[in-house]
């Protein structure tokens, strides 16, 4: 809190007050490991979770072949 009314207080805009979490390393997935890395991640929605972080990364190729 003391930081964002810093930030207010020096006139520097702020889109959101909540922290965002950034993977360090990212993992590669193929078409393979991202058709179940995005079930997994359906389910949990549907189960109510509030929030999900992952560090998975997917090329453009292999988004077009899991659709």
């Amino acid at each position: 809190m003391k930081v964002r009314t810093a930030l207010q207080d020096a006139g520097v805009d702020h889109s959101e007050p909540t922290p965002s979490f950034v993977p360090s390393m990212t993992v590669e997935l193929d078409a393979d490991g991202a058709s179940k890395i995005f079930r997994l991640i359906e389910a949990l929605e549907d189960s109510d979770v509030q929030n999900v972080y992952a560090n998975f990364d997917v090329s453009d190729e292999v988004m077009e072949q899991v659709g």
